[in-house]
């Protein structure tokens, strides 16, 4: 289906999601045509049985209960290994049809997260197989006796298997989870620390469900991956953050004024924008008159007046070029900013540029495309950039 430019209509969101399930419906079909292939020709009725062929009475086979159960049975599993075929192309189709939503760097994201996932779902799929299922058996065959004799149907015995595959592949998608979230902003490595404790909790009840058994062995044995992965989860979280801390940092490659509205702001002058202070001038190039403590201390500075504490007045830094007030004004206040302003008990801080990003967790405000902030009477504008930190007061 060709794509139309730009935004899609309702009714052509519908036909494409059509065309999208139409499609992956096409590849299942085809997949469990193969897969029946596979079960027939490979035989994966016998390597399925291998894990509990030791607990298995002399001849070492599971029974059926009923005429229909050997077609079910041989149906369910061709039904699984065409899924597991057929995924990657039922993965493409719902990325086709999400991909436009999405940005671009969310994309960049997505592409390899998806084919990472399909990754760990296999692994962790042939990980319960082939360690957790034989140690789970194991375990509850412990418990058998000489006075049990073990009759167990083919239809349970694989229904166990799928619980503990399934349960354990998807499982291995926690850490890509964890860090596509993180990726996206919705995740930070502060939220996941200070959900560790409900993610123990929550790692048992998942344990215990998902346990083909009733013991605490098999819970055990189902919740320790999945603390071990939010773990990893959590540490590729951390690698993420500070990758995304870093770009954020050295993308302001232009001036940054420092600002520390928990100090310094309040003893700027009003209507008086920052400036860089003018180089200390060498004592041998100023002359300073004697008894006069009102000379002079900047060269071409004839003026005799008063300075304000801590800058220079209007009319010195008229002479030496540099700006004597705001360049840029708020705009108009409406009825909605004035009700805010005039709300008591606060510190008021304005803020104007092109762009503004702010960085919540991190505690930092970026104003991008001449930056301008205003707290009280005291004014900070820069034709590039302003960042300010609250932890660092900068």
């Amino acid at each position: 289906m060709a794509r139309v430019a730009g935004e899609m209509p309702f009714l052509d969101h519908l036909e494409e999601l059509r065309f999208r399930i139409i499609k992956s419906a096409g590849a299942l079909a085809l997949g469990l045509a193969v897969g029946f292939w596979i079960v027939q020709h490979l035989n994966l009725l016998m390597v399925l049985k291998r894990p509990i062929e030791p607990y298995l009475p002399a001849g070492g086979k599971l029974i059926v209960t009923s005429p229909t159960e050997p077609v079910m049975i041989v149906l369910k599993l061709s039904f699984a290994v065409g899924l597991v075929l057929a995924s990657p192309i039922i993965i493409y189709q719902i990325w086709a049809f999400l991909s436009p939503a999405l940005y671009a760097r969310e994309r960049r994201a997505l592409i390899p997260g998806l084919l990472i996932g399909l990754l760990l779902f296999l692994v962790g799929a042939v990980l319960g197989y082939v360690y957790v299922v034989p140690q789970t058996l194991r375990v509850l065959f412990s418990f058998q006796s000489e006075a049990l004799a073990p009759y167990i149907s083919y239809d349970n015995y694989f229904s166990f298997v799928l619980q503990v595959v399934l349960a354990l592949g998807i499982s291995f998608e926690l850490p890509l989870v964890i860090i596509l979230l993180s990726i996206f902003g919705v995740l930070t490595p502060t939220m996941l620390n200070r959900f560790r404790r409900f993610a123990m909790v929550l790692a048992c009840i998942a344990g215990a469900i998902l346990s083909p058994g009733t013991d605490v062995i098999s819970m055990i044995m189902m919740t320790v991956p999945l603390i071990f992965l939010y773990e990893i989860g959590v540490a590729g979280s951390v690698i993420v953050h500070r990758r995304k801390k870093r770009r954020a940092m050295s993308a302001s490659t232009a001036a940054i004024l420092v600002l520390c509205l928990l100090g310094g702001a309040g003893s700027l002058e009003a209507q008086v924008p920052v400036v860089p202070r003018p180089k200390p001038v060498p004592r041998d190039t100023t002359r300073r008159l004697p008894g006069d403590s009102l000379a002079p201390r900047f060269p071409g500075d004839t003026t005799r007046g008063r300075r304000a504490p801590g800058g220079l007045d209007s009319a010195a830094a008229g002479r030496l070029g540099l700006p004597t007030g705001p360049t840029r004004t708020f705009p108009a206040a409406d009825s909605i900013i004035e009700g805010l302003l005039a709300l008591p008990g606060y510190q008021t801080i304005r803020y104007r540029s092109d762009s503004a990003t702010l960085l919540a967790e991190e505690k930092r405000i970026q104003l991008r495309g001449e930056g301008m902030t205003q707290r009280g009477q005291s004014i900070m504008e820069a034709d590039s950039s302003i960042t300010y930190d609250d932890d660092d007061c900068m």
